[in-house]
């Protein structure tokens, strides 16, 4: 992923200055297939900023037609000097490829504003949101939760249910009443462990309970991996993506979630973990009680409304006071943005609705805005509700949306 970000950024640097279009070295680059993919897709997109530009509708063919013609007009009046003729022309040419491009492709793709100057999006497209997961056994057989309902299922040796209102639970044991770690008699090798794996596709939640009465609420994208019925010394779940947790309180039996870089530990509580591969920082937000959260290098005690984050690309950490909301709202079927960086923003929208974004600049990533946004409502809508922040221009084509700073 950060390896297209930075093809993203090289072209646009080049289309912002249209003669660097047939620098050499840019159109070596061009050759290798995967480049000129990007290059296609950035251009595509590129069109919608041409409207806010230009302030009116360009016709492609003409300005070709004009263009040509001067083009060569100026190359019969040249002096005869064949050093500096050459340079020109190649001055000439790149300046038109450059024009040429952005043009021809303006043709089909600029778009009309309304009279308030808003722009105008693609066809309304209808959200996505939904209740979906998928459930990966020991076998390795999947089961589709969305497609398939039942009442005390059994599988690997434990009685699970998937109810009407897209919930998956396991049944409780008599740690989950007594909130006691198991027995010697209950114990449990680690070779005795079965897990299961639930998986969220992007633009779905889901919640589960697990065997000691544990919900967990998964976002989506987000897959957890559990036992089907936990063993003598932990509880432990790994995680890659987003969840929130309510632990069942068990003083002496501690509950542990795995991502990557980051471990937190609880015996009773509600928090938030948010930790997707993707992304550079991972971090825990708790709610209520208290969580120790730690890496290889730190380890630290968290209290309501505090969150601890590393940066897995640097290995800092830090702790910090939060607005638990912002962290949260989401099982609460909101997206909720206090003065967030907009490729944050745009990265928890993209994953919910399965886009592709892209930034006109760098610079475009580190506006800030503040939003409460429907989960369930159409993504325009919410586009729209951005760009009423007089901040950006959103404008998404298809599956595809485009950030401009006004």
């Amino acid at each position: 992923m950060e390896e297209k970000h930075e093809k993203i950024e090289y072209i646009l640097e080049r289309l912002r200055e249209p003669e660097r279009l047939l620098e050499e070295e840019f159109v070596s680059w061009l050759q290798e297939e995967a480049n000129k993919r990007v290059f296609e897709e950035v251009i595509t997109n590129r069109m919608a900023f041409l409207q806010k530009e230009y302030g009116q509708q360009v016709e492609p063919e003409l300005e070709w037609q004009q263009l040509w013609k001067q083009m060569q007009e100026d190359t019969h009046t040249l002096k005869p000097d064949r050093k500096r003729r050459r340079a020109e022309q190649k001055i000439w040419y790149s300046v038109a490829a450059g024009i040429c491009i952005l043009l021809a492709l303006a043709g089909g793709w600029l778009l009309q504003q309304k009279d308030n100057d808003k722009p105008i999006l693609s066809a309304k497209m209808e959200h996505v949101g939904k209740r979906s997961a998928e459930l990966i056994v020991s076998t390795g057989e999947i089961i589709d939760l969305s497609r398939l309902e039942f009442n005390q299922k059994v599988v690997d040796g434990a009685l699970i249910t998937n109810d009407t209102m897209k919930m998956l639970s396991y049944r409780g044991d008599s740690r989950k009443i007594t909130g006691k770690s198991p027995t010697d008699k209950e114990e449990q090798t680690s070779q005795d462990i079965v897990y299961h794996t639930l998986r969220i596709p992007a633009g779905a939640d889901y919640q589960v309970t697990l065997a000691d009465g544990t919900k967990v609420w998964l976002n989506c994208e987000s897959t957890l991996r559990y036992p089907v019925e936990f063993g003598k010394e932990q509880r432990e779940v790994f995680l890659d993506g987003e969840g929130y947790f309510e632990v069942n309180k068990a003083a002496e039996w501690p509950f542990i979630v795995n991502t990557e870089g980051m471990k937190v530990q609880v015996t009773g509580t509600k928090f938030n973990v948010k930790s997707y591969s993707t992304e550079a920082v991972v971090h825990a937000t708790l709610v209520e009680g208290s969580v120790r959260a730690y890496t290889d290098h730190t380890h630290v005690q968290l209290t309501p409304s505090e969150q601890f984050r590393l940066d897995k690309t640097t290995g800092k950490t830090s702790v910090q006071k939060v607005d638990t909301e912002v962290y949260t709202g989401w099982i609460e079927g909101m997206f909720v943005f206090r003065n967030q960086r907009m490729e944050e923003v745009m990265n928890d929208l993209a994953r919910w609705y399965k886009m592709t974004v892209f930034y006109s600049s760098p610079e475009v990533k580190d506006i800030r805005i503040s939003a409460n946004l429907g989960r369930y409502e159409n993504i325009d809508d919410l586009l729209e509700i951005i760009n009423e922040s007089g901040k950006v221009v959103a404008i998404r084509k298809a599956n595809t949306i485009t950030i401009h700073a006004r």
